[in-house]
């Protein structure tokens, strides 16, 4: 047994103790206890087992958990952070996890929420062959393969799926890739999707379950991840599409408050929520497709998983196409007492550095699902005018005004409304959203994303949810979507040096002169064909948008 006075990163070690492991598994077991718990490593005796078979067990609040060390990283898999939301606690807040006896397992990522089938995500490498279970609320960790002296910041990845799909154990999300080469440790977790997390309730404090369980999940990053090397003071969040819009609202929720101090939002909605009405009215939706009546919401309580996955599965966006989701987190008031965009614009999240952007073409991904028919050109001024608001009079004619932007001959067919929506629901909100912050916060910056995939013939160009994989370093997962080729892999290498180097610093990497966003000239940066920099791009299109709803800059 050796002792040590002080350690790294300014805690005092107490103790490293080395010894042989249990008869029946020989190994040397290595203890180091401190001041901020204790770690373990285990390393196999054996000549024929191989050191990427290599444990390493960590000391949590709530028990010991056992990881895997290979030359990629460390990796604990499958970590509860909360209580299992079943039983009387399906529609309820987030509950502390039990603490547990011996050595939990996190050799293995836990179950993923209850969902339909998603075969585009599948696809794209958002989705593997997954269990399901309302017993889903756990997180992931990845580090370097060797710890150094400082604690390292974290980046904790929300994933997309329209609220109502998806899972941390993708292919693209695992994190040891960016963790190796971003020197950070990468955090996923799952949240309540669907339903389970994103029906409007009876109870007001059940509103928006599923938000609750990503901030139930930074409270874990807070009291936790410092013994896994990470440093609880440089948290940086980030996400993409639902879990960009997840990002979004959690910036405006008092519970987030001093558990993120930098942000990213890779395509995200900041629109795209729910009134309380808007809500109301879906969860009545929801219930007649269970078959239940919209006046017993509390028997939810008594149907299967399956009858749930299955009526969320039958629900559409009511009415006219608002926000494309039919479930979306709500502004209740309470949790969410306003509007996200509102409330960056008035400085609710003036203190926390922002990265914010899109994918060039980001609906042309729907390319890939079946049943998008021709729109005739005929219907896409009607369609404009629904989007854009402001008043009734002169509405058309502004919605025509908006159109001519979008000239027919060099967008055919479908490229023209995916054009348009592209705009409409993702780019020029962000534009809106990173005016809105850098008016509070000079370190906010402004990105595109114009790396093409070759998937299609080309067809999809720089689509939604492909940019996923260059952030997460794992282009090599998805090669047929995120492209083969030198362009792509430095694409990637740029993406991950801006997003770690912006954890490390609060600044996005800086060889390449990236500024922060002004409304004076909106120097964007561009991960892709047309880069490094432009001064405002599409700017013609984001000033008809927003001369027609009469919106703020």
């Amino acid at each position: 047994m050796c002792r040590s006075p002080g350690g790294a990163a300014g805690q005092r070690i107490a103790e490293i103790q080395v010894s042989l492991g249990s008869p029946g598994n020989p190994s040397w077991v290595i203890t180091v206890a401190g001041d901020a718990g204790a770690r373990h490593a285990r390393f196999p005796l054996r000549g024929e087992e191989p050191l990427s078979q290599a444990s390493v067990i960590i000391e949590t609040q709530r028990g010991r958990v056992e990881g895997r060390v290979d030359a990629h990283g460390r990796r604990f898999l499958g970590i509860p952070f909360a209580a299992p939301p079943v039983g009387p606690l399906r529609f309820a807040p987030p509950q502390a996890p039990p603490a547990w006896k011996g050595v939990h397992d996190a050799s293995h990522f836990g179950p993923g929420p209850i969902q339909p089938t998603d075969g585009l995500s599948r696809e794209l490498g958002l989705l593997a062959d997954f269990e399901q279970s309302e017993d889903c609320l756990t997180i992931n960790v990845f580090t370097p393969a060797v710890a150094g002296d400082e604690v390292l910041p974290v980046m904790v990845w929300l994933h997309g799926g329209a609220f109502q799909t998806g899972t941390a154990s993708g292919p693209v999300y695992d994190g040891s890739a960016l963790a190796r080469r971003g020197d950070v440790i990468v955090v996923t977790l799952n949240y309540r999707v669907g339903a389970l997390g994103f029906l409007l309730p009876e109870a007001p404090e059940a509103a928006n379950l599923g938000l609750q369980d990503q901030v139930a999940a930074l409270r874990w990053v807070r009291d936790e991840i410092e013994a896994f090397g990470g440093d609880p003071g440089r948290v940086t969040v980030f996400g993409e599409s639902a879990g960009a819009g997840s990002l979004v609202a959690l910036l405006a929720m008092p519970a987030s408050r001093g558990l993120i101090h930098h942000a990213i939002l890779q395509s995200a909605a900041p629109e795209g929520l729910l009134t309380h009405s808007e809500a109301a009215d879906r969860r009545d939706v929801f219930l007649s497709e269970t078959g239940l009546s919209t006046e017993s919401p509390r028997k939810l309580s008594s149907l299967s998983a399956d009858q749930i996955r299955d009526a969320q599965a039958g629900c559409q966006e009511p009415g006219p196409r608002r926000i494309g989701m039919f479930f979306a987190p709500v502004v209740d008031g309470t949790l969410l007492p306003q509007a996200p965009l509102d409330a960056i614009a008035a400085g609710v999240a003036a203190d926390i550095p922002l990265i914010v952007g899109t994918t060039a073409q980001e609906m042309q991904l729907y390319h890939r699902v079946p049943g998008f028919a021709e729109i005739p050109d005929t219907a896409l001024p009607h369609y404009i005018a629904s989007r854009i608001g402001g008043p009734v009079e002169g509405r058309l004619t502004r919605a025509e005004a908006v159109l001519a932007h979008y000239p027919a001959a060099e967008l055919p067919g479908l490229d023209r409304f995916f054009a348009i929506e592209t705009d409409a629901s993702l780019f020029v909100p962000a534009t809106r959203l990173a005016t809105a912050q850098a008016a509070h916060q000079p370190a906010t910056f402004m990105y595109c994303f114009t790396q093409p995939s070759p998937a299609e013939g080309g067809k999809l160009g720089a689509c939604h949810a492909l940019d996923v994989a260059f952030a997460l370093g794992n282009i090599d997962r998805v090669p047929a979507f995120a492209g083969d080729t030198d362009d792509a892999r430095t694409v990637e290498a740029d993406m991950i040096a801006a997003w770690s180097t912006f954890a490390h610093s609060a600044r996005p990497a800086e060889h390449d002169g990236w500024p922060p966003y002004r409304e004076t000239d909106r120097v964007t940066r561009i991960f892709g064909p047309g880069g490094p920099l432009q001064p405002a791009p599409c700017e013609a299109r984001r000033r008809a948008w927003q001369d027609a709803t009469n919106a703020s800059p």
